[in-house]
């Protein structure tokens, strides 16, 4: 890449081999220390130093087609029509490479019970300029059941097949008649379990097991994880178009299917104290699932299409590059929530046996709710880039961008709270970045300063339906010498948030496990959940040193370090915390019942006053070849072949402080 900057880590063939990768994917899990930036963004993909359409481009290229990768920090990006907020990943090809794949997998989760299998077909043809990739692949994975796992039934949920008996108030006595037959204050009793003649359960039958309500292990009948099946196609063609241009076409097609269990309903009847079948002296309630209907459940299907093009050129110095994008997903839900109880509790209320097994056709009313998600994009993107200035330090380049896109969302649910919203958005933007050398050793500008340059870029956007935005940033570049860099960059942005943060179908998972900080106790509630100005600086070091010697040859070793402070105002996050403070900072989220336990959270975007961040992200990053070199033995002249080695690791620290409009700190 033609850059001063030098970059993060390099993978020659032999390190790339090292990490085992039989895939793209791997590669970048091996090296995603590296390759990530300190606040968690994935980078930017190029090939062959060209942008690419998206990562559906290289995605399905083999780790053996790849001559080399190449990682450079944020800065870079600026170069190629990007904000410096996300490192480079540069993928260097072999110029001819041909590979038929034919792959099969099966496996299993640690301990069983979660069987998966895959199979993968891919073709790759490399030839000069010219680039082939064809590709399908399908997946399933089992369910994970609850009876693979050591899940003990929670002795604090009171449901069970037959049922248990409670008082109408939380903690309340049953009967003074039964604590007295029992000696001792009776607040649950289990339904026995006898088969008994009808209208034969006296209240002797409830004293044996008063105050030890029979549990119900809801393994055979709940999903731990989801069974998923996913099907992807995909077709890649690149190569010069006549004599000065050349362009890349991309079209993938995805489907995938993924079906969760929750285990039967739950429900709570109240029996009156005049109930023919009920021995108590009171009201009282039934707290039982209902079996004998299936069980809740949620599938989701989710269909996901994508093309994409690139067209780049040269004219008269100007080096530019053209993408343009389509894509269009639609996601289809069905979650049956609950059972309709009305025509049991009728029962019960006009004198049916509470005690015995419900008659499925009670419960065939199921509340289901159902939900569409459609949305669609479509992007273009135009990015050139000049050296029209000479200073005396080296030439200026410029880069000029110009983006335009339309995307739109339509979500809607039927079901108890039926709604539908449906929102679109173009947004128009166009990029100015400039860097500049000062010093030079090279051009012997003030040889003793070291290699030094500024870089500034502005961006202005227009978001529809939200109004005009603008970037800016200011950086420099410092190398003093021979394998120190040190960077340092402010940029303040504004932007708008997304349309799955304001259209996502409002979702009602029931009975999810949920642990209250509150009351230190696991509990089975409802989820419900939705699928801004910041100022960020930034300053990094990159130490690099390269050796040629008999026990470490061609080794490499690259060590970098990145400082980064962020502050966001009037921005947008969702809370997924449950803890003690983010349920006193935002208790509109958070609902109990009469008693003080958590019944239902709700995951939805909301707004955030100020947030303030820090984050120092560490990259160390080493590969070369072991042993001693022996003299040549290959026909070709070679040296032999040496065992090659790849070693990289990125920790990083977060520290994070938001405020909320109403209700101040919420978490650190």
């Amino acid at each position: 890449m033609d850059t001063a900057i030098q970059p993060l880590a390099t993978l020659d063939a032999g390190a790339i081999a090292a990490t085992g990768a039989t895939s793209i994917d791997e590669l970048l899990r091996t090296i995603r220390g590296v390759t990530q930036s300190g606040d968690g963004q994935d980078p930017i993909f190029l090939l062959n130093a060209q942008r690419v359409s998206g990562y559906q481009e290289i995605g399905n290229l083999p780790p053996e087609a790849i001559e080399k990768v190449e990682v450079f920090p944020q800065p870079v990006a600026l170069q190629y029509g990007y904000p410096p907020t996300r490192r480079i990943v540069n993928f260097i090809t072999k110029r001819r490479f041909r590979q038929l794949s034919l792959k099969q997998a099966v496996g299993t989760s640690t301990r069983g019970g979660a069987d998966n299998a895959n199979a993968h077909v891919d073709y790759t043809r490399l030839q000069g300029d010219g680039r082939l990739t064809l590709s399908l692949d399908a997946r399933h994975s089992d369910a994970l059941l609850q009876t693979r796992r050591r899940v003990l039934p929670d002795a604090h949920v009171p449901f069970d097949a037959r049922g248990n008996i409670t008082g109408t108030l939380a903690g309340g006595e049953i009967d003074p008649v039964l604590s007295g037959l029992a000696g001792q204050f009776v607040t649950i009793v289990p339904v026995p379990n006898a088969p008994l003649p009808v209208g034969s359960f006296g209240l002797g039958s409830f004293v044996e097991d008063a105050n030890r309500p029979r549990l119900f292990d809801l393994s055979p009948l709940h999903t731990l994880a989801p069974s998923n099946d996913t099907f992807h196609g995909e077709a890649v063609i690149a190569n010069r178009i006549g004599r000065r241009l050349s362009g890349s076409l991309t079209l993938t097609a995805d489907h995938s299917r993924e079906r969760t269990v929750f285990g039967p309903a739950s429900a709570t009847f109240l029996i009156p104290r005049d109930n023919p079948y009920s021995p108590f002296s009171r009201d009282v309630l039934l707290q039982r699932y209902l079996v004998e209907a299936p069980p809740l459940s949620q599938r989701t299907d989710t269909t996901t299409l994508h093309a994409g093009s690139v067209v780049r050129g040269a004219w008269r110095g100007w080096q530019w590059d053209w993408t343009g994008t389509l894509d269009t997903q639609r996601k289809e839900g069905i979650v049956a929530k609950a059972i309709d109880t009305t025509a049991v509790t009728a029962a019960i209320a006009a004198g049916g046996d509470p005690f015995r097994p419900l008659d499925p056709a009670l419960l065939a009313n199921r509340l289901v709710d159902r939900t569409v998600q459609s949305s669609y994009g479509a992007g273009t993107k135009f990015v050139a880039t000049n050296r029209p200035l000479r200073l005396p330090a080296g030439r200026a380049t410029l880069t000029a961008t110009f983006e335009g896109e339309q995307i739109g969302t339509d979500s809607r649910t039927r079901g108890a709270n039926p709604s539908a919203i449906a929102f679109d958005r173009s947004r128009v933007e166009g990029a100015v970045a400039l860097d500049l050398p000062i010093t030079s050793r090279r051009e012997d500008v003030l040889a003793l300063v070291g290699e030094l340059s500024a870089n500034v870029s502005a961006t202005v956007r227009h978001v529809g339906g939200f109004g005009d935005l603008s970037d800016s940033t200011l950086g420099a570049n410092w190398a003093p010498f021979a394998g120190l860099q040190v960077l340092a960059q402010i940029k303040r942005s504004a932007t708008a948030p997304t349309l799955d943060q304001l259209a996502a179908p409002q979702i009602s998972a029931p009975q999810v496990p949920l642990f209250d900080f509150g009351t230190g106790r696991s509990r089975s509630g409802h989820v419900v959940s939705r699928r801004q100005p910041r100022v960020v600086r930034r300053a990094s070091s990159n130490a690099f040193d390269r050796r040629d010697g008999e026990t470490l040859a061609k080794s490499e070793l690259r060590i970098g370090a990145t400082y980064e402070t962020t502050d966001i105002h009037d921005g947008i996050q969702t809370i997924f915390a449950l803890t003690p403070a983010a349920q006193a900072a935002l208790p509109a989220l958070f609902v109990r019942d009469a008693a003080g336990a958590l019944v239902s959270v709700a995951f939805r975007p909301i707004n955030i006053f100020r947030e303030h961040r820090r984050t120092l992200n560490v990259t160390l990053a080493a590969n070369g070849q072991l042993g001693r070199a022996t003299p040549s033995t290959t026909p070709d002249g070679r040296p032999a072949d040496r065992p090659t080695f790849y070693g990289g690791i990125g920790p990083t620290i977060r520290l994070c402080r938001s405020h909320s409009a109403e209700t101040g700190h919420i978490n650190a």
